[in-house]
């Protein structure tokens, strides 16, 4: 190889050098030159995301805030339906003690009304006291329907018996006496058996057969001024109602006898009759005394109806003054109206001439 390739070949490699180094500044030139730029967009990007992020930030603020505002809401509704829920709870629970404690006044009082009845049972249980009890609802009875003075209690007889009471009419007296046949009832209804219902009834009626002839024996006494007939009370409507429906045969016997069966209800209605006809023969009584005052009345009302026709005379002619009082008071009253009404004359004369014409 020549010397001048060989400088040619040194030359093209020290120019390749060269473009090569030129090429490689003017790369790391263009890539300082770059950079900054993509430094700025970088920043750019950063600030957009940061923008972005604040936004999704504020916009998950909010909606948690929303959230925190609704769950508030909610919880507060919650407490208010859970403290009304509580007061409901408490006020029923306060009524629920009430109520047990009603109850149990309740239950006390009946404890005390069973200790009562069981009290009375054992009243019943004795003969004499059940006797007393009957005679002092005869008492009330006729406290209740009829004027002390017709009535009288535990009236005593010639004989020496002892009337529950009698009741005084014109056509006599009317004894009344209260029997019980209490016990000989209640071991009726309590037999089980047919027939042992069939004997306790028997001994029944057989008792109260007994207490029939003491009535008809002791007490109709028409020597002593007693009517012909008596009253047996029986003081319980269940006892009495026994002897009519399902013992007919006692009726009968009563009437034999003349003794008046009677309840306390038909007892009751007896003595309203007797206090109706006592009152009408009350009326009859005083009839004449009623119809002198009634004649008398009579005049009087004669009497006022004359001096009422004298006072209609003298009302006529006030009223008959009071409109001619009122006719001159009303012509008074136009004339000085009139008088108002004047306007001022242009000579004396003139004016004495209206004043006269006025006044007439």
């Amino acid at each position: 190889m020549s010397t001048s390739t060989l400088i040619i070949f040194a030359l093209a490699l020290v120019a390749l050098g060269i473009i090569y180094y030129i090429n490689t500044a003017l790369k790391k030139l263009k890539e300082e030159l770059q950079a900054p730029k993509e430094d700025t967009t970088l920043i750019e990007w950063l600030k957009e995301m940061k923008g972005s992020v604040d936004k999704n930030a504020d916009v998950i603020a909010s909606q948690l805030k929303d959230q925190r505002e609704s769950l508030n809401v909610q919880l507060k509704n919650q407490q208010d339906s859970l403290q009304k829920a509580q007061k409901l709870m408490w006020d029923r629970l306060d009524n629920a003690t009430k109520v047990i404690s009603d109850v149990q006044k309740n239950l006390g009082g009946l404890q005390e009304f069973s200790k009562d009845m069981k009290d009375l049972s054992n009243v019943l249980k004795s003969p004499k006291l059940r006797g007393g009890l009957g005679e002092q609802f005869l008492y009330d009875v006729l406290a209740n329907a009829l004027p002390k003075d017709l009535y009288k209690t535990q009236y005593k007889f010639r004989t020496g018996d002892v009337c529950d009471a009698i009741i005084k009419t014109d056509k006599g007296l009317i004894p009344v006496d209260s029997k019980f046949p209490m016990e000989n009832f209640k071991l009726m209804q309590t037999q089980d058996s047919p027939e042992e219902r069939e004997k306790a009834k028997k001994t029944f009626i057989r008792d109260v057969k007994k207490r029939i002839d003491e009535v008809a024996t002791k007490y109709i006494l028409p020597a002593e001024n007693t009517t012909d007939q008596a009253v047996m009370y029986i003081p319980s409507e269940n006892v009495y109602y026994e002897l009519l429906v399902n013992t007919a045969e006692i009726e009968d016997y009563a009437k034999a006898k003349n003794v008046v069966l009677a309840s306390p209800n038909t007892f009751s209605y007896f003595l309203k009759i007797l206090l109706v006809a006592y009152q009408q023969q009350e009326l009859q009584q005083h009839a004449g005394v009623i119809l002198k005052a009634l004649g008398g009345l009579k005049v009087e009302a004669k009497k006022f109806d004359s001096d009422l026709g004298v006072l209609d005379g003298h009302l006529r002619r006030a009223t008959n003054s009071m409109d001619t009082v009122k006719t001159n008071y009303q012509k008074i009253i136009n004339k000085l109206e009139n008088i108002q009404q004047v306007k001022p004359a242009e000579d004396s004369s003139k004016l004495g001439l209206e004043q006269k014409n006025l006044l007439e």
